[in-house]
């Protein structure tokens, strides 16, 4: 897919995206939306808990004229979230944007083979990660009366996904989905927004590989090919759809728009079941 940034040009704010590597060859949800936030005019801190695809981010901005500095975290470990949110304050003395890019996918596995490790994993990074960046963030970007948090969620949340649905996963997905509202309804009085983009069949390494690992060799692949027919384009969305999202709530213009959901799905979430 080709690159897709738009420009524009909003100030020297900083935005701190977690999980704003690839997981693989090609853009990714968190990498599109790191590029765009830099275009726009954010200074970017690129986390992830690959050291290599955090700088390999920070290299497409600055060849694009941004500023950017790349931050090993796994956000599973709490130490390391509060220290890539500090590092990212530091960097330049404020913090005004958040952006949660991050999800445990698990196994998909049925209930009896579901083990209560795996769902707590799940929770831990989908859920628990993203309470504690918030708690952690809100009072930086108080100190400037302006922030912006926003959390990629999934449909998965809202319908599941064949035969084989992802308990651990959409029930994380939907935890941070509710809490992202809830905190919403908190911070606004600050000047601060918190709102959802909910991502459906979008082509991005990650993607390919949850599906790859799930599943048999000849299932996944069919999986795959049967992705674009899902939605009612005929087409996977493109991680340019969940930037341009992203990139909309987290312009300083928007903050009217707060304890939403922005679904980028091309109409999937509008479908029977028994289409889908």
């Amino acid at each position: 897919m080709a690159e897709q940034a738009c420009k524009g040009g909003q100030s020297d704010r900083v935005a701190l995206v977690l999980g704003g590597g690839s997981a693989g060859e090609g853009w990714s949800n968190g990498q599109a939306s790191a590029v765009q936030l830099a275009v726009d005019g954010y200074h970017v801190v690129v986390a992830d808990r690959s050291e290599a695809a955090a700088r390999q981010s920070c290299d497409l901005i600055h060849a694009r004229g941004g500023a950017a500095i790349a931050v090993t975290c796994n956000v599973g470990d709490t130490r390391q979230l509060v220290d890539a949110i500090g590092a990212a304050h530091g960097w330049r003395g404020r913090l005004d944007a958040l952006l949660f890019n991050v999800g445990l996918s698990g196994s998909g596995a049925g209930l009896d083979a579901y083990g209560e490790d795996e769902w707590d994993r799940a929770f831990a990074v989908n859920a628990r990660a993203a309470f504690t960046a918030y708690r952690t963030c809100v009072p930086l970007m108080r100190e400037n009366g302006f922030g912006r948090l926003i959390a990629i969620t999934s449909i998965a949340a809202k319908l599941t996904s064949g035969r084989r649905p992802n308990h651990a996963y959409a029930a994380s997905k939907a935890a941070l989905t509710t809490l992202t509202r809830s905190v919403a309804v908190e911070v606004g009085q600050y000047g601060i927004t918190a709102n959802c983009v909910v991502p459906g069949m979008i082509d991005t390494p990650h993607a390919s590989l949850a599906i790859r690992r799930s599943r048999p060799p000849e299932e996944a692949e069919a999986m795959l090919a049967k992705r674009a027919l899902l939605s009612p384009t005929n087409s996977q969305g493109s991680p340019w759809d969940i930037a341009r999202a992203v990139a909309f709530v987290a312009h300083p213009d928007n903050g009217y728009v707060n304890g939403t959901e922005i679904v980028v799905d091309g109409g999937v979430t509008n479908l029977m079941p028994a289409m889908a």
